[in-house]
């Protein structure tokens, strides 16, 4: 950016040498190059603090690691592969036949439970039997209800479905293989569509001018000479080079510990499904403090800054 500013201010005084004839001298020199320094330090300062821009942006998203809640042979894989689902569409299957086989056993065993405590009840009522065996014939009968309901739980696994609308990518599952609940070994991962977020991060100096509903630009290297309008949703309260984990070290700044950047998050005006481009790409961000002041002014700058670093874009082929 500041490669730039430099570049059109030069451009500028040659410009103003040229058409006004100024001779070329020690004063003239020393005149345009104090005035730069005043100048593009008074823009950048103002800028920087209140209108402050970020290269560390990028669109992240939820991810869900499919893993089945029983074990068995894996018969059918419905999912493809970056092909767009709804919450409840089928992923894969496990074979259910042992599953299916324990229903029946618990179903059968349930219906027995019940006439036995039907059969008892009537003893009872007609010649004064046990009421004890009354009691035990109904806890059996909540007993096999509940070992239904969680072996019905367990038929209705075999059939994995999506847990929300997106997508699966990385189906690391075929037809024959073991599906097994181990959290580490994952048969799919599944993409939220819908927790596509911009976050942009940006230092703790001008974090205090940034609040909520402030005006956003975002360009992406993917769409040069495009710029993207949105505000800022929120600041987020807390950020990872602050985190403390339960072990035994205590807290030491011996130890050099990184700055870290204030997390942002950006809403566009238009959606990003809408744009076409692939979750976790990088951007860059520039914010429009509404508290700025008398250096307002400065934001018109920053705009033409940013258009001019997305013009940029065309020029970087690798």
């Amino acid at each position: 950016m500041e490669t730039l500013m430099l570049l059109t201010y030069s451009a500028l005084c040659w410009t103003i040498f040229k058409v006004f004839k100024i001779p070329v001298n020690k004063w003239s020199l020393t005149t345009a190059v104090l005035g730069g320094v005043v100048l593009i330090g008074h823009v950048l300062m103002g800028m920087a603090y209140y209108h402050p821009a970020s290269k560390k942006a990028r669109i992240f998203y939820v991810v869900t690691q499919i893993i089945p809640n029983v074990k068995g042979k894996v018969i059918e894989v419905d999912a493809l592969p970056n092909v767009p689902l709804k919450k409840g569409d089928v992923l894969f299957k496990i074979d259910p036949t042992p599953y299916q086989a324990r229903v029946d056993e618990l179903k059968a065993q349930l219906a027995f439970a019940k006439k036995r405590l039907a059969d008892t009840i009537k003893l009872h009522q007609k010649a004064g039997g046990s009421k004890f065996d009354v009691e035990e014939y109904r806890k059996q009968v909540a007993s096999y209800r509940a070992k239904l309901a969680d072996a019905m739980f367990d038929l209705e696994s075999c059939t994995v479905r999506a847990p929300a609308d997106g997508f699966v990518t990385h189906v690391r599952v075929t037809p024959g293989q073991m599906a097994v609940p181990f959290p580490f070994q994952p048969m799919m991962t599944f993409i939220n569509a819908d927790t596509a977020t911009l976050v942009a991060g940006f230092p703790p100096e001008p974090s205090s001018n940034i609040d909520p509903g402030d005006a956003a630009e975002v360009v992406f290297p993917a769409y040069p000479g495009m710029t993207f309008q949105g505000k800022v949703r929120k600041v987020l309260p807390a950020i990872a080079e602050g985190e403390l984990k339960p072990n035994q070290d205590m807290v030491s700044f011996a130890r050099q510990l990184p700055q870290g950047l204030i997390p942002v998050v950006i809403d566009l005006d238009k959606n990003l499904s809408q744009i076409g481009l692939p979750m976790g790409v990088d951007a860059e961000v520039a914010v429009y403090g509404v508290n700025s002041g008398y250096w307002g002014h400065t934001a018109i700058v920053r705009k033409i800054l940013l258009r001019m670093i997305t013009w940029s874009h065309f020029l970087r082929f690798h």
